[in-house]
C-alpha cells in the first residue's frame, strides 16, 4: 500500500490519542495509517474489521477514540488533503478504478455510500438550527431559495415543496448580475435559503454580506468548513456532507436536507398544508382535465 496523503492527519490524531487506545483499536488505527489514499474512502467498517481481525464496533470506537464523530468523518477529513492536491478528474479516475467494473460490487458500494450519507448527516443535524430555520420560513412573506451551481437542484426542490405546503417560494441558480436581478424583489420580511457546498465564491460571500446589511434572514445550507466560518453571519446554519468516496455527493445530502426542512415546516401547520394541497389539486384539474373545457 502507498504512503497516504491523509497520513499526517491520522498520525497527528495517533500522537494525541494513541497512548490511550486499547490493543484492538491501536491495531485498527495502524492499519488505517497504511491504507492508500485512493482506497480509504471506499472502506466500510466491516472491511476494516475483517482486515484487522476485529469487529465493526471496534472500528467505530477507534474512529471516535481518534477524535472523529465516526468512520465517515474520519474518511472525509483524512481524504481532505488529497482533494486539495488533485483535480476532480484525477480523483474520479482513481475512484472508478478502485470500484472496478463488477456490477454487483459497484451497486453494493453505492448503496453502502447512501446509507453512510444518511447516518452521517443525521449525526450532523443541529435541531436548534433546524427549529430556527422552520420558524423563519413560517413567518416569511416569501422564501427565496438560491443554489449555486449544482446546488440549484436542492434549491428547486425546497421551493417546490414549500409552495405545495402553502408557503410562497421562488428559486434561482443564477450568478453574477443575473442573481442580483432575480433577488431585486427581496423584502425584509422575506427569507433567503442559500445552498452551497464548499468552494468560496464571490456570489456566496456577497449574498451573505448583503442579507446581513439589509436585515434579511438568511438560512445557510453548506458543508462543515463554510458552516464554521459563517455561523455568526447568518440567521441559521444547517450542515450536510457527502461521502469521502463521492459515490453519494453533497448535492444528494442537500436535497435530503431540503426535504427535511419542507417536511418539518409542513408538519408544523397541517391546516395550511392541507389547504394548499386541495387548492393545488383543483388547479391541476382545471388546467389538465379536458372534461372541464
Amino acid at each position: 500500500m502507498s504512503q497516504l496523503a491523509h497520513g499526517n492527519v491520522l498520525e497527528e490524531r495517533m500522537r494525541t490519542h494513541g497512548a490511550k487506545l486499547p490493543r484492538a483499536e491501536r491495531t485498527i488505527a495502524e492499519y488505517l495509517l497504511g491504507v492508500a489514499s485512493e482506497e480509504l474512502p471506499f472502506l466500510g467498517a466491516s472491511q476494516i474489521a475483517a482486515a484487522t481481525g476485529t469487529s465493526d464496533a471496534s472500528v467505530i470506537r477507534t474512529a471516535r477514540s481518534l477524535g472523529f464523530s465516526g468512520l465517515p468523518e474520519l474518511k472525509r477529513v483524512a481524504s481532505r488533503a488529497r482533494k486539495l492536491e488533485t483535480s476532480r478528474a484525477e480523483r474520479l479516475d482513481a475512484h472508478l478504478t478502485a470500484l472496478g467494473d463488477d456490477l454487483h460490487g459497484v451497486a453494493g458500494a453505492f448503496h453502502d455510500a447512501m446509507r453512510e450519507l444518511l447516518d452521517d448527516n443525521e449525526q450532523l443535524l443541529d435541531l436548534a438550527a433546524l427549529d430556527r430555520a422552520r420558524a423563519a420560513i413560517r413567518a416569511a412573506q416569501t422564501v427565496w431559495t438560491v443554489g449555486i451551481g449544482t446546488s440549484g437542484a436542492a434549491a428547486l426542490h425546497l421551493a417546490d415543496q414549500l409552495t405545495r405546503a402553502g408557503h410562497p417560494a421562488r428559486w434561482t441558480r443564477a450568478t453574477g448580475f443575473d442573481l442580483a436581478n432575480e433577488l431585486l424583489g427581496v423584502r425584509p420580511d422575506d427569507v433567503i435559503v442559500l445552498f452551497h457546498a464548499a468552494r468560496p465564491m464571490r456570489e456566496f460571500s456577497g449574498l451573505i454580506s448583503w442579507a446581513k446589511a439589509a436585515g434579511v434572514r438568511l438560512i445557510l445550507v453548506t458543508g462543515t468548513q463554510l458552516a464554521e466560518q459563517h455561523a455568526h453571519d447568518v440567521f441559521a446554519v444547517l450542515r450536510c456532507v457527502g461521502t469521502a468516496s463521492e459515490l453519494a455527493r453533497w448535492t444528494i445530502a442537500a436535497v435530503q436536507l431540503a426535504e427535511l426542512l419542507a417536511v418539518v415546516v409542513a408538519a408544523s401547520e397541517p391546516p395550511r398544508s392541507a389547504d394548499a394541497s386541495r387548492r393545488l389539486a383543483e388547479l391541476r384539474r382545471s388546467i389538465t382535465d379536458e372534461s372541464s373545457n
